[in-house]
């Protein structure tokens, strides 16, 4: 199993997050992950590239619809240059109210839209490293090239570089198989992977003449490690509780037969706001995360040894601040360095 790791990237300065990148793959990760909540996840790894050597740079996740394909290609493009062949595309829709309220788009026909996308980013590097591409006219996004470019076209580190394409429901699932490198996902457990994610990526490579064991699937799995355990759990459940409190979240809820206490969340988030994640059941943090002591965390993940890539997802949501993100992010470097 790949071993990865996010870095605290919503709060933290942003000189800070090179720094971040040195230490994970200084301690032996296998992947270092960032994600795009306002900042650019590709400059983030683009500098976390100038002081890495071995990790992979992963975004995880990118926002597809607040971005044309070519764009994402060449920014993949630079922080692949810039890693020597490092880098991994995971690629999402971005999230659906900010779409709308931010992007001037909409989040209609995802699973269409987003399959032309993965379609046009690999014609992008195709074009870009001197193949003929031929036009492509979708529903959603087109490619054509242009007869004369006086610009010319640019070097590669690779020819293409791996798309993971995030799902949680059936439907992007089989679109992972049918199109993508590999899956990036979120509150993993043994029953979901089994029954929904394992399934359904299989019917969708199958049905594109793909063979399933080729595709990396990786997750990332919330981690909240501290030599106090009580700090950690305190930890765990602001963070737990914010991302199934969501209504993706559903599907792995309904798995695992605790949507009561989800619905019971929610309702207390309508009176007290993002406190009631502090409440969040135990139940829910020891199904959703890697929580507890050091000896009690690494003795818990030999529970994801059927997933090929897992990585530890350090807390960054609301209320956490750059400081306590930072500090979560130390102690799982602590606790997991090789």
């Amino acid at each position: 199993m790949k071993l990865g790791i996010t870095m605290p990237s919503r709060t933290a300065p942003m000189d800070r997050i090179p720094e971040y990148a040195r230490m994970a793959d200084d301690a032996g990760f296998d992947a270092i992950w960032t994600y795009e909540v306002y900042r650019n996840p590709f400059v983030m790894l683009a500098t976390s590239a100038l002081t890495t050597s071995r990790a992979d740079l992963c975004t995880g996740l990118a926002a597809g619809f607040t971005r044309s394909p070519f764009e994402a290609a060449n920014a993949a493009a630079d922080v692949d240059e810039l890693s020597g062949g490092r880098m991994k595309l995971g690629l999402g829709t971005g999230v659906p109210e900010f779409l709308h309220a931010f992007h001037s788009t909409d989040f209609e026909k995802p699973i269409g839209r987003l399959s032309e996308y993965v379609d046009v980013l690999r014609r992008s590097w195709d074009y870009l490293g001197g193949e003929q591409v031929p036009d492509y006219e979708g529903a959603h996004y087109r490619f054509t090239a242009p007869p004369i470019n006086p610009w010319g076209l640019r070097e590669l580190a690779r020819p293409r570089i791996p798309i993971l394409v995030a799902g949680m429901r059936p439907k992007l699932l089989q679109l992972v198989g049918a199109k993508a490198d590999g899956w990036v996902g979120y509150l993993y457990t043994p029953k979901f992977y089994e029954q929904v994610v394992l399934p359904n990526v299989t019917a969708g490579a199958r049905s594109a003449g793909r063979d399933p064991d080729e595709l990396e699937l990786s997750c990332e799995i919330i981690c909240c490690v501290h030599p106090n355990r009580e700090i950690a759990l305190e930890r765990a459940k602001k963070h737990v509780g914010f991302y199934i409190a969501h209504p993706v979240s559903d599907v792995v809820a309904e798995i695992e037969g605790v949507q009561d206490l989800v619905t019971e969340l929610r309702i207390n988030m309508l009176q007290k706001g993002l406190a009631a994640f502090e409440d969040t059941p135990e139940e829910l943090v020891e199904l959703f995360s890697i929580t507890g002591t050091p000896e009690e965390c690494r003795q818990k993940l030999e529970q994801y040894s059927d997933l090929p890539h897992l990585a530890l997802h350090t807390s960054y949501v609301p209320p956490f601040t750059a400081a306590e993100s930072e500090d979560c992010y130390l102690q799982i470097i602590d606790a997991f360095k090789r």
